[in-house]
């Protein structure tokens, strides 16, 4: 049964029994989040309408930060977020992000309570659309300013990281418009590179080396 488990920055994450890996580093949830999808995902863009759109809803951190962030620089985002197996009630109330980051609890669980397939708009800058779908069939016209790819890794979730998914990537983002991933493994970046991105090797956040940013030109 899947389990919380606690990063050493003191933030949970959830074990998956089914997947046999944590949804997180074990270095911390949070400064992982923070460093991948923030400080070189959404701070990276000069708009100030965005969509974007996030692979795997999971945990719900991502949204939580982006739409503080978001809120934060009165920027207005339009967050689709796809995810086939979301996680219960049980799991998502006990999560400590909000308290961790010294944020609203209440405004944590509106992410969680939101209802999947419509939008939700939780604020004047956050539009929330979660859609409970494998990406593999996911289709729309959007295009892009950002993809958060954070699915589990190509050890335990190889599927995911499939020319085919990537090559769908590619062709969701805006021409300028980047995906961001903690991921750095030589075989993801040149399949990245395959499907027509360019790649940008960062920094990764602690216990990581590196990770990538992958540009549409």
């Amino acid at each position: 049964m899947d389990h919380l488990i606690f990063t050493n920055d003191g933030s949970h994450s959830i074990f998956s029994k089914e997947i046999n890996e944590n949804y997180h580093s074990k270095h911390g949830a949070i400064s992982e989040s923070i460093h991948v999808f923030i400080k070189n995902g959404l701070e990276k863009i000069n708009e100030k309408n965005i969509d974007l759109l996030e692979i795997g809803f999971g945990t719900g951190l991502n949204a939580f930060l982006s739409q503080n962030y978001l809120e934060k620089e009165k920027i207005f985002c339009n967050y689709y977020s796809l995810e086939k197996f979301p996680i219960n009630k049980d799991l998502s109330n006990k999560l400590n992000y909000a308290k961790e980051l010294g944020l609203n609890k209440k405004k944590f669980n509106e992410l969680h309570d939101s209802n999947w397939n419509i939008a939700n708009k939780l604020s004047k800058y956050f539009s929330l659309i979660k859609i409970k779908e494998d990406v593999l069939y996911y289709q729309t016209n959007i295009k892009f300013d950002i993809i958060y790819f954070d699915a589990f890794s190509p050890e335990k979730q190889a599927e995911m990281w499939s020319e085919e998914i990537l090559n769908k990537m590619f062709d969701f983002l805006k021409c300028g418009g980047f995906l961001v991933t903690y991921c750095a493994k030589g075989i993801i970046k040149r399949r990245l590179q395959k499907v027509g991105f360019k790649i940008i090797s960062l920094p990764g956040p602690t216990g990581k080396r590196e990770m990538t940013m992958a540009m549409k030109k």
